[in-house]
């Protein structure tokens, strides 16, 4: 009995570290893309530039601003830059769909919204790590952003 309480213990145990070695960690930003643009061009892009209302985490954090319109703008990243191109064509595909998304792990990156009216220039890191996903609009977040109103 002893040995099957101390092999239940041990699997527990283990699953329990594999959960948390491969969690992706909280979402770094939701979305409401409006628009986008790829830079220096769409067969080439080496950039991007995402337009809407976001809400972002806080580095290595859960907890999230308010909505604020603007803009996000990447680079291209070197280390899997073919998952990070597929996730910038289903960025371009939902622009103006209202369709709310959240991208990257608040663990791995820091997300900077720009004012419209900033220049583009020192793209941060695109943030991998959750993929792009699509959020239920009754989620409080993506509420938040679909009734988000200029202030």
């Amino acid at each position: 009995m002893k040995s099957i309480v101390c092999s239940a213990t041990a699997v527990l145990v283990i699953t329990v570290c594999l959960g948390v070695a491969n969690a992706s960690g909280p979402i770094a930003v939701y979305a409401l893309v409006d628009k986008v643009a790829f830079e220096p061009s769409a067969d080439k892009p080496e950039r991007i530039r995402v337009s809407g209302v976001f809400i972002t985490a806080g580095e290595r954090s859960d907890v999230y601003s308010a909505p604020q319109r603007g803009y996000l703008y990447f680079a291209l990243p070197k280390a899997n830059d073919e998952l990070a191109l597929k996730e910038w064509a289903d960025l371009k595909s939902i622009a103006g769909s209202r369709q709310v998304v959240g991208l990257g792990s608040s663990w791995f990156a820091k997300v900077r919204v720009r004012k419209s009216d900033e220049e583009a220039k020192s793209p941060d890191d695109y943030p991998m790590g959750n993929g792009l996903v699509k959020v239920n609009p009754d989620q409080p977040r993506a509420k938040a952003l679909l009734d988000y109103k200029e202030r």
